[in-house]
């Protein structure tokens, strides 16, 4: 909860949301990519992408074919009965993003998503984030210290120490 002002969602104040409701929106709407690569990596990369739809309470089905149908966009569905912990960094980073975006989310929060990568694979991963954005109408939200990312967006504020401290028009000026 924000120390002050209120969040709505869809036309919804936030704060009105029971704790099954608000983590029900937070499922269906928004996905997250973050630096550590949170993956069971005893499961196959499908069992890991499909996990969103599985706590939704998705069918099989459906959720293997969605699963599927993630992992081709990403370029993964040959991967997909591989262990996870068998990938390269750059491919557990898709297998993240795959995860993220398995319930067709309309914004993607994305914490230093390039951040374990090397610069070749971080700009396939920046890429992806960027088509996303581009050619499926996802908003992205991404924290970077990187300014080579940060460079790419349409919209940059800048926080230290917690605080907004100048947002790109006053940062132009």
């Amino acid at each position: 909860h924000p120390g002050g002002g209120q969040i709505h969602v869809d036309g919804t104040d936030a704060k009105t949301l029971s704790g099954r409701n608000l983590n029900a929106l937070r499922n269906s709407m928004f996905g997250f990519v973050f630096q550590q690569f949170f993956l069971n990596t005893a499961s196959s990369v499908l069992e890991n992408v499909v996990l969103p739809l599985k706590i939704a309470g998705v069918g099989t089905r459906e959720r293997r074919a969605r699963g599927m149908a993630v992992l081709e966009q990403l370029e993964l569905a040959d991967k997909a009965r591989n262990k996870a912990g068998n990938l390269s960094g750059g491919q557990k980073q898709r297998v993240v993003i795959a995860s993220a975006l398995v319930n067709t989310p309309q914004v993607l929060y994305a914490d230093e998503p390039t951040g374990n990568l090397d610069t070749t694979t971080g700009r396939i991963v920046e890429d992806i984030l960027f088509d996303l954005n581009a050619n499926h109408g996802i908003t992205l939200i991404t924290v970077t210290h990187d300014h080579d990312l940060a460079a790419r967006f349409n919209r940059r504020l800048y926080i230290r120490d917690g605080l907004l401290i100048t947002t790109d028009e006053e940062h132009a000026a």
